[in-house]
Order: C-alpha cells, then structure tokens, then sequence
C-alpha cells in the first residue's frame, strides 16, 4: 500500500512540473489582463553580456545596441534585469517598451508585477507576439530574446510561418532565430529551408528566412543556400539565394561565387550578381585577378558594370591602370570606353592622368565625356585644359560642350577667355 501511494505521489509530482510552467505562464497574462491600471510592468533575469541604461538604449552584445545610444555618452551600459512596460486597451496589451539595467523608476498608473522567471516572461510575450496586430509582435520578440536559458526556436518557427501574422512580426521571429542554440540549428536550418521555398508564401518573409540562414551561428546555413543556389539559378529561389551568399564573408560561400562567375551559360543578371558579391568587401587580391581576366569575354552590361564597379571601388594603381587601358582601347566599343571613364573617376584617377586622355581619342562622345569629367574637377589645370579645348577643337559640337561647361565657371579670367574665343 504505502508502494502505490508513493508511486501515486510520484506520478502526481511529474504531472504538476509538466504543467506548471504553462499555468505559470497563464498567470502571469491573467495577471496583466486584470491590472486595473492603463499599463503593467514586470521584470526578469536577463541572457550574459545584455545591458543597458534603463531609459534610452539597450545593448545585446559588442556593437549592437537598440534604442538610442551615443558613443560618447557617459551613461553606462548595467547588466539587467529586464523590465517590460505593457501598456493596456480593454485587456489586451498594445504597446510594449523595454528596458534594461540602471534605476526602476516610480511610475504613476502602473501596475508593478514585481520580478517573474525567464521562461514565463518569455512565455508571456510570445503569446502576445502569435496574437497581437501591429508592431505590437515584433517588440514582444525582441524582449522575449532578452530571456535568459530559454530555448524559443520552435514557437519563433511557428510564429514565422503563421501567414496570418503581420509581415513584420513573422520578419521579427525569423530573424530572432539567427542567434539559436547550437543544439537547435540543423533543425532550425531545415525549417528555414521550407520557409524559403514556400512558393505560396509572401516574398519578403522567404527573403528573410534566407537571410537568416547566412547568419546562423558555425556557419550552418551556408551549405543549403548553396544547394538551393545551384539548383536552379534562374529561378527566383535561386537567385535570392545567390545574393545572399554574395554577402556573405563565409569561406565556402566565397569559393562557391568564385566557381560561378567563371560560368559562361549564366543570365547576365545572375552573373553580375556573383561578380559584385566577389568583388565587395572580402575580396582579395587574387580576386581582383580573376575579375579583371574574366571582363574581355563577358558580354552583358550588367556583368561587364560588376566587374567596372568592383575594381573602382577597390581602387589603387593596379586597377586604375587597367581601367585606363579600357578607355584608351580604340577596338573596345565606344560604350565601354565611356563606360570604363566613369568607373575610372571613382577609382581615384589623378587629374593629370585624365588630361592626357583627350588628344588621343578619337570618339567624339568620349571626348565629350571627357569634358564633363574635368567640369566636375574643376581645379585650375581642369579648367585650362578646357579653355584649351574650346580655343583648338575642330569638331564644333565638342567645342560648343568646352564652351557650355566654362560658362558656368564665374571666374573673371575664365569669363575673358570665353569672350576672347567667342569673338573670334
């Protein structure tokens, strides 16, 4: 007998902590529900490494703070808790504010529920997330993340797949789940996947699901945007994923677009896509390499641009003799001359290594283009070269265009050498 009770008690003790943190959680939003009060409060223990100020900012970790926040502030930043202002409507929360560290103000017309556990604070707030309309849903998953040794990864999915749910609030519960438990992120993953592939769902929520794939912890999403890139790169899956993967610094993702823009039976706008992503901010100087190589046997502007504007952006010497070359090169049409003259500019081209392009050229638009380059420049030898242009050009249209952009220069010697040329 005492054996079957103390089983009994068992069994009874196993049903009361399996419920108890759901009843807990229902609690606490009866709790709030019933506050006689136009707003509610209520604190809980915060995830390592979040802080705050308790009134302006909040800090998640090194460089991310949220709110407003100045670096020469003197405030500092003070481990938690969290304190979470809910703000009441017959019942229902919305608006929420959180704040994190510093002092626990007095607040008139509140109700202060005191400090809660993480998980039924977290609970809590996604529960008003999978009901609330509005930006109400994204300001309780943020202050639900803030919970400290809480797994939320299965109710964030459900919440991100919900169709019902506002855009913002499902963007918000994917994007939280960048920052999973390693034990969560093959499965996260996986989910992730579904979500992005799911052609009846809105685009802007796939987009963020894939987005967040790149930024899963170890690198675990960089391998199925890989596949889903490679599966089809016209489609629009494809693509997307592609441009993820353009921006992401990971090793793997950056050899897969080194594979990819040396591929001759691309669209030109999937090509541009690798060739910008190669050419951003991870590139390397073998890099640089390869898109210079690849440009004479690409055809499309758009990937023809990529490659322009990748090596502008870089700059240095190397890349600024190369872009000349382009714009001397008499057998290259004269699109990609002008072309490459623009790019050439941003590279960082001296004034006088401009000057020396215009006695050879022959094309009248580049001469043109050349003409409004040194406009923009307008520093004296610019400008003298101009006056030049418009005293000895024999083409009379090119002569005009010298003459328009000198008209704009009000220097008193400049307006005497216009009207010197212009009796002539």
């Amino acid at each position: 007998m005492k054996k079957s009770l103390s089983q009994l008690a068992i069994v009874s003790l196993l049903a009361v902590s399996t419920v108890a943190p759901e009843a807990r959680s229902q609690a606490l939003a009866k709790r709030v529900a019933a506050a006689s009060d136009r707003s509610v409060q209520f604190s809980y223990p915060v995830k390592p490494g979040i802080c705050g100020d308790g009134r302006t900012f909040i800090s998640t970790g090194a460089g991310n703070f949220y709110g407003s926040y100045s670096g020469n502030s003197s405030d500092q930043c003070a481990a938690g808790p969290a304190r979470v202002v809910a703000d009441l409507a017959g019942g229902a929360v919305v608006g929420l504010r959180t704040y994190v560290g510093g002092a626990n103000p007095t607040i008139d017309a509140i109700t202060n529920l005191g400090t809660v556990t993480p998980a039924d604070a977290a609970d809590f707030l996604l529960g008003v997330a999978a009901r609330a309309d509005g930006k109400v849903g994204r300001d309780a998953i943020f202050a639900a993340m803030l919970a400290d040794g809480v797994d939320l990864s299965a109710r964030l999915l459900d919440i991100g797949r919900d169709q019902n749910r506002p855009l913002e609030t499902r963007r918000a519960a994917l994007g939280a789940l960048g920052r999973s438990d390693a034990a969560q992120l093959d499965r996260v993953g996986s989910a992730l996947v579904q979500i992005a592939t799911n052609e009846n769902d809105v685009q802007q929520v796939r987009t963020a699901a894939l987005s967040v794939l790149a930024r899963l912890d170890r690198g675990a999403g960089i391998q199925p945007l890989i596949q889903l890139a490679s599966g089809n790169m016209t489609s629009w899956i494809g693509r997307e994923s592609m441009t993820v993967l353009a921006r992401s610094g990971d090793p793997r993702a950056r050899q897969f677009l080194r594979s990819v823009v040396q591929r001759t039976d691309l669209p030109d706008e999937v090509l541009a896509t690798a060739l910008r992503g190669l050419g951003r901010e991870y590139v390397t100087g073998q890099d640089a390499n390869l898109l210079r190589s690849l440009y004479p046997r690409l055809t499309g502007q758009r990937s023809r641009d990529a490659v322009l504007s990748s090596l502008a952006e870089l700059g240095g010497s190397e890349n600024v003799q190369w872009l000349t070359t382009i714009v001397r090169d008499q057998s290259a049409t004269p699109e990609a001359r002008r072309r490459a003259l623009q790019y050439l500019v941003r590279a960082g081209a001296t004034t006088p290594s401009l000057l020396a392009l215009y006695d050879p050229a022959a094309d009248q638009e580049l001469k043109e283009a050349l003409i409004s380059v040194y406009s923009r420049i307008s520093d004296k030898a610019a400008t003298d070269k101009l006056v030049w242009i418009a005293r000895n050009e024999q083409n009379r249209a090119v002569k005009r265009r010298a003459i328009s952009a000198l008209s704009r220069n009000s220097d008193p010697s400049i307006r005497a050498a216009l009207q010197d040329i212009v009796e002539r």
